[in-house]
């Protein structure tokens, strides 16, 4: 077998080499398999432990990975169970030994690919996993990603180019023509609007409304009012008659963000408008009809809401039809440099820039930062690099000063940085970041935040931020 051959008849069309994660802890299984698959253009990343495995997988993006089963320390079980519970669109295969099928057949249940016997015939292993990478790799040529972009309004594209977010894409894909709902989980900046944004444009509701609001940004009364609609005389300000979002998106699509902030009350009247297809204007005995799609998102997790009753198992299932969950940026640090460089294109060209690049130093600082932000934070530091930048290339000096400090690529889980990754510590220096951009214009920064004006007024009061 030659390198040479090999490569040049290598299968995989994409300039990205197909990489795998090989878990075992006989080195020379390993270096074996490694060889083998390395001659044949495969990137074959081993390890010998599951933690070492686990630390590599948090850092690098896999095509499929492979694991025994039987191994001291983490077990293979253990090893897939992690794996499927951070990325569970990952494709894993076990290897094991005749005395542990039962283990295999588990692992199986629990969501591995197949299982293989040892001892291992790498030629058998290398056809298998070569038949199987040329099945992702043509799945990929497909470019759901690209077709979503295309239907998008101009400003909104869905981009990257790790696994996670073609995966995203090719969920979007799959339901976007259906009826089903929708909910839409991650942390804040992620791109759940977005997200769902992609959702109704790929779906035959395009030509009727996209209606979204923000059930954290109003008051329980005035949350009601703006859903349901209200007749005149309603109530005190009730002048005149206003339909509300549910009757705004009739034959479109309603987009609940922050739908974990809902009080149980009016989540109580959402599931009835869900199930009966029915709703009445707060002072009208009439029912109206209405055909919507509803998606819904949160960064909180439901799951707990709905052990301490905050938040209704039965609206929970009823929204969570299908569960597309969005990466943070950390964890999908490949997409960063795509992502830096079309902002740096966008920002340039409204305000009236003349930005060619991004210096490599200053890329360098981009992807060893961990975005607590994340993509609406990267965002608004390539704002504020195109703003104050002086020539063609954008430089490590035009970043956020804290995003360019020599340790933030330090271990985000030592001692010493807990303090500074509390959510509510994050989120205020966020917000002061923000409106340092903003020159203190509240309007701009929580258009920038991506909240209501309303709802940045009271983070302001709660963190004591003047």
């Amino acid at each position: 077998m030659q390198q040479a051959r090999s490569v040049k008849g290598n299968i995989f069309m994409n300039e990205k080499l197909p990489r795998i994660l090989l878990i075992d802890d006989e080195e020379n299984c390993q270096r074996v398999i490694r060889d083998v698959f390395n001659l044949e253009g495969i990137d074959c990343v081993t390890a010998s432990s599951g933690m070492k495995a686990l630390e590599y997988f948090e850092r690098m993006d896999f095509d499929l990975v492979i694991s025994d089963i039987k191994m001291p320390g983490m077990t293979g079980i253990e090893i897939l169970r992690s794996i499927k519970q951070k990325k569970p669109e990952t494709i894993v295969i076990m290897l094991t030994g005749y005395g542990s099928i039962d283990e295999a057949v588990k692992a199986i249940k629990l969501g591995a690919y197949q299982y293989i016997l040892k001892p291992v015939i790498v030629e058998d292993l290398l056809a298998q996993i070569k038949e199987l990478l040329g099945k992702i790799d043509s799945e990929r040529s497909v470019s759901p990603l690209e077709n979503i972009s295309k239907s998008l309004p101009a400003g909104k594209t869905l981009l990257g180019k790790s696994t996670r977010i073609r995966n995203v894409a090719k969920l979007i894909s799959k339901i976007a023509n259906t009826d089903l709902s929708v909910l839409i989980t991650g942390e804040s900046g992620t791109g759940k609007e977005l997200a769902s944004t992609a959702i109704h444009y790929a779906s035959d509701r395009i030509n009727n409304k996209f209606v979204a609001i923000n059930c954290a940004a109003f008051p329980d009364t005035l949350l009601e009012s703006e859903l349901f609609g209200y007749e005149k005389g309603a109530f005190t300000d009730a002048r005149t008659s206003k339909p509300g979002k549910i009757e705004e998106a009739d034959k479109g699509t309603l987009f609940l963000d922050e739908i974990g902030d809902m009080k149980p009350s009016m989540q109580a009247k959402l599931l009835r408008v869900l199930e009966e297809k029915e709703f009445q204007r707060l002072g009208s005995n009439k029912s109206k009809h209405v055909d919507i799609r509803v998606i819904s998102a949160t960064n909180r997790d439901l799951k707990s809401a709905l052990e301490d009753g905050s938040f209704r198992p039965d609206l929970y299932y009823r929204l969570n039809a299908v569960n597309i969950v969005m990466p943070p940026l950390r964890e999908i640090r490949e997409d960063i440099p795509i992502l830096a460089n079309r902002f740096a294109k966008d920002f340039s060209d409204r305000l009236n820039r003349n930005i060619m690049r991004i210096s490599d130093d200053a890329m360098a600082a981009l992807q060893r930062y961990n975005w607590p932000g994340n993509v609406r934070e990267l965002a608004n530091a390539l704002r504020r690099a195109v703003a104050l930048c002086d020539g063609p290339e954008i430089n490590k000096y035009d970043l956020p000063p804290h995003i360019t400090m020599e340790d933030s690529s330090e271990d985000i889980s030592s001692p010493i940085k807990q303090k500074s990754l509390m959510l509510e510590d994050v989120e205020r220096d966020h917000i002061i970041n923000v409106l340092q951009i903003a020159k203190g214009n509240k309007s701009l920064a929580a258009t920038m935040l991506g909240i209501h004006r309303d709802t940045l007024l009271r983070k302001l009061k709660r963190y004591g931020i003047n």
